[in-house]
């Protein structure tokens, strides 16, 4: 994975018009503090389906191996600002650009595994998916993903393995009242393995009360 990609991260966002309003672009914020980490993130806003193969096509050439993907979603769908992915339909649109990528999703309830499966099995090759399993507030999202990046990339390890995420993941539960999941790729055994990061009883309590992605 080292050899073949780069460590930086690639942010596309996609969010609903009141969203863009009342100026809720958490990709937008987590580059900018990627910046101030010493990072080169590349943002990319879109509204229409249309518009994402070419995103898309950028991200394949620029070899980051870090996918963040903000936008809203339900248990069977990925919502754009104009319009809408079943996941099958999404999986199709992203197969083939995420092999040797870790893919982050900051999305309401994209965390299971058949969201999972779905992307997987368009993208033989890549090595991880992460997802919020429950409606996250975007103030959560904001904090936890630009956390889990700066955390990995202060670490200084060139490579990054599962354990890495998942520990990061199981941490910052502790600290805000998300459930998270984690899907990555056994390569020994050909195989992909999921599971749920319940959010600890130290993290607030409670229904999510603010802004939801």
């Amino acid at each position: 994975m080292t050899a073949e990609t780069v460590a930086d991260v690639f942010i596309i966002e996609s969010l609903r018009v009141n969203d863009e309003i009342e100026q809720r672009y958490e990709g937008r914020r987590l580059a900018d503090i990627l910046r101030m980490a010493g990072k080169n993130p590349k943002y990319f806003y879109f509204q229409e389906k249309k518009e994402l193969p070419h995103i898309l096509q950028i991200f394949k050439e620029s070899k980051y191996r870090f996918l963040h993907f903000s936008c809203h979603a339900t248990l069977s769908r990925i919502i754009t600002t104009r319009d809408f992915y079943t996941y099958p339909e999404f999986a199709q649109e992203l197969k083939g650009v995420l092999k040797l990528r870790r893919a982050f999703f900051s999305a309401c309830e994209l965390g299971n595994q058949l969201f999972s499966t779905c992307l997987a099995g368009t993208n033989k090759g890549m090595h991880s998916i992460t997802a919020p399993a429950e409606e996250i507030r975007f103030d959560h999202a904001a904090a936890i993903w630009s956390s889990l990046y700066v955390s990995i990339f202060t670490s200084g390890k060139n490579n990054v393995t599962h354990g890495d995420v998942v520990k990061r993941l199981k941490m910052l539960g502790t600290l805000f009242p998300v459930d998270l999941h984690f899907s990555g790729y056994d390569a020994r055994n050909d195989s992909w393995e999921h599971s749920k990061i319940h959010k600890s009883s130290i993290a607030v309590p409670g229904p999510a009360k603010g802004n939801l992605v």
